[in-house]
């Protein structure tokens, strides 16, 4: 009878169409809708297809995941939106439609795709025109203009109901009045203040109580979303050597059919990894492999395979011109003299004809230069590289370009820098080269692939908890990276770039101590292990140690320092002086009530607050602020002179709260619609 009862019920609670496999199957729940991953899945479709439509391009990683928002903010304005409309009755007519394309009330996309390039002008003929053929357009723009179209409706919709309440935000003559008198009148006042910093953090006692304490005094500050930790370590996908020589031994094969190519443009588009077109270079822009044989290179002759930067690279000299502008090598050595006076010049002097004479005499130039030098080129035995005419300061410059042979320029050179010995290392030349090349990004191979992959795997398979995580990092030499608190619906994870499977695994298969299987990264594989997880609500003391114990450490000793001062008598710097060292008096000129800041305190908002709280000729009592503990007198007041028109500050309050209304109605209706998102289980 069990067993028959079971099979009778199966399907209704275990079938693939039974209440837990629809519970299973669903994104999340808006305004008590149950949306499922078949419903959200064909609103990306259609969006993808706008995208690829509007833009005239494929879909990136990138672009999916804004895609992916707006499929689901569709959603929420179907469930959560479309009945707040129907209840107010707010509709689109055909009429409106028609306004929105080629009425008076052109809509700002309609006038996007038929604004005149020429004139940067909108036209509605041309609307007219395109409509009154649109089944003979091609089927991209007929695409196109239907996508549009059928946004229009939603975005007018949407814009009603928006208006409708932003419409209610209104600033009274009081308000304004009010806005005016706290940007204009102003308030002079003593103060006594010190400052929190006066008191050092080592004499202060925080324990996770008083952390925890807070925390629960203030849980509205501390709220977190539901989170996850990992530890994990990463398996790079570098290129082996033998890697490095596959792709060499392969373009060193292309050479000869390089050399030998008639159109070698054509020849870099098809076997470059990143083609680029020809181009003339002067001995300075050369390639470093090239330069050295600069005055060697013949034309239609093929230079490498060179490796560099990753890459694997092969050029061909296509042709030579000579330009107007020379070039030339050089080194040098500067001596800077110590101070501006003869004596600091000429001892500089004999220094430097001191070491032209040991060059001549057989010491190498680069040696000398790197004991000598006084600039960034010492490092590197004085070489200046190619540089063109004009280039060096001008003494310098004309030394080294009326140079007719290498070697080394006799007599020192003075410029402001100092005292220079120059070798010129190559002559002055105004040829430039035609270079075409051909590159090859070094990748991993699929051999070096799997011999990562086994790695990371064998690495998976060792491990079963925390300790043998951390035991098997040590053994095999791998460093462990951590990530804390990353939530559902994130997409990085650190410095992982789509990392949306890890954060997947974290939150629906795993828990604490559990090891991941291997991960495929763009260039790692990677392994995680569980560490911790955090539920939806207040933050733990861990979650925001550093931060509250800051706001702890000012309360306590805010405490003792309100003790200190609590029966201090006599003027307020009297009082700064019997409290000792951190305590200040001052006086604060011109403050107004809409800033939240007292000249020499700093952003103090509750000294403003007290400031113009008191009467002229009161003093407070010491009170606690925002980075210190203060006593504040009023000493004069000038008020805000009566004015006619309060419209400046009717309007700058109304810009105030018209910048946040947008936001503020979204988020009010996703709140009330009660928006549960669990697409984090399938994207």
């Amino acid at each position: 009878g069990f067993g028959l009862i079971l099979f009778l019920l199966g399907n209704e609670f275990f079938g693939p169409n039974s209440l837990f496999s629809k519970k299973r199957n669903n994104v999340g729940e808006i305004a008590g809708e149950s949306v499922s991953y078949e419903e959200y899945r064909q609103k990306m479709e259609e969006a993808e297809n706008d995208f690829i439509i509007r833009t005239g391009k494929n879909v990136t990683e990138n672009d999916r995941t804004s895609i992916q928002e707006q499929a689901w903010n569709e959603l929420i304005f179907k469930y959560a939106y479309a009945p707040e409309f129907k209840k107010l009755g707010v509709t689109v007519t055909k009429e409106e439609l028609t306004e929105m394309v080629q009425g008076k009330n052109i809509h700002p996309t309609i006038k996007q795709l038929f604004t005149n390039p020429q004139t940067q002008q909108f036209d509605k003929n041309f609307v007219k025109e395109f409509l009154r053929n649109i089944d003979k357009r091609e089927q991209r723009d007929q695409a196109l203009w239907y996508s549009v179209e059928k946004s229009l409706s939603p975005d007018r919709l949407k814009t009603k109901y928006f208006n409708l309440l932003k419409l209610s935000n209104y600033v009274t003559k009081e308000e304004a009045k009010n806005e005016y008198k706290n940007q204009t009148a102003k308030r002079d006042a003593k103060f006594l203040y010190v400052s929190y910093y006066t008191i050092a953090d080592s004499t202060i006692k925080v324990e996770d109580d008083d952390l925890k304490e807070y925390i629960d005094k203030n849980k509205d500050k501390y709220k977190v979303e539901e989170g996850r930790s990992i530890d994990y370590v990463t398996f790079a996908l570098n290129p082996s050597k033998s890697d490095s020589a596959i792709f060499s031994k392969e373009l060193t094969e292309l050479s000869n059919e390089f050399k030998n190519n008639d159109n070698d443009s054509l020849f870099v588009i098809n076997n470059s990894d990143n083609p680029q077109a020809p181009s003339f270079k002067n001995i300075g822009e050369l390639p470093e492999q090239l330069k050295s044989m600069a005055n060697n290179l013949t034309i239609d002759s093929v230079y490498g395979p060179y490796n560099q930067a990753g890459k694997i690279v092969i050029f061909k000299v296509l042709s030579t011109k000579n330009d107007s502008v020379y070039s030339a090598r050089a080194s040098h050595i500067l001596i800077k003299p110590n101070g501006d006076t003869p004596e600091a010049k000429a001892e500089a002097l004999k220094q430097a004809n001191s070491i032209i004479a040991q060059i001549k005499g057989g010491a190498p130039f680069e040696q000398l230069a790197r004991v000598h030098g006084t600039d960034g080129t010492a490092s590197r035995g004085g070489d200046l590289g190619w540089f063109s005419q004009g280039q060096m300061v001008k003494k310098f410059n004309d030394v080294v370009f009326a140079a007719s042979n290498k070697g080394l320029i006799p007599q020192p050179v003075e410029t402001e820098f100092g005292y220079h010995i120059i070798q010129v290392t190559e002559t002055k030349t105004n040829k430039k080269y035609e270079l075409a090349s051909v590159e090859r990004e070094i990748v991993p191979t699929e051999e070096t692939k799997d011999l990562a992959y086994n790695k990371a795997a064998a690495f998976a398979a060792s491990v079963n908890d925390t300790s043998e995580f951390n035991k098997a990092l040590k053994k095999d030499s791998l460093t462990k990276l951590s990530a804390k608190n990353f939530k559902k619906n994130d997409k990085y994870i650190n410095s992982l770039p789509n990392a949306r499977e890890i954060v997947r695994w974290a939150f629906t298969d795993a828990k604490v101590g559990t090891v991941s299987q291997v991960f495929t990264m763009d260039n790692s594989y990677i392994v995680a292990i569980v560490t911790g997880t955090r539920e939806e609500g207040t933050a733990s003391v861990d979650d925001v140690r550093d931060e509250v114990k800051v706001k702890v450490l000012n309360e306590k000793k805010a405490e003792k320092i309100l003790e200190k001062l609590k029966d201090g008598k006599g003027s307020l710097e009297e009082m700064a002086t019997k409290y000792g060292t951190g305590a200040t008096s001052n006086t604060a000129k011109d403050v107004t009530f809409a800033t939240s800041s007292v000249p020499s305190m700093g952003y103090e908002p509750v000294a403003v607050g007290k400031i113009f709280g008191l009467q002229k000729g009161k003093r407070s009592a010491p009170f606690k602020g925002e980075n210190g503990v203060a006593i504040v007198e009023v000493i004069s007041e000038t008020p805000a002179p009566e004015i006619a028109d309060y419209n400046v500050y009717k309007t700058q309050l109304t810009q105030q709260r018209s910048g946040r209304e947008d936001y503020s109605i979204d988020e009010a209706i996703k709140k009330h619609a009660e928006v549960k998102d669990n697409r984090f289980r399938f994207f």
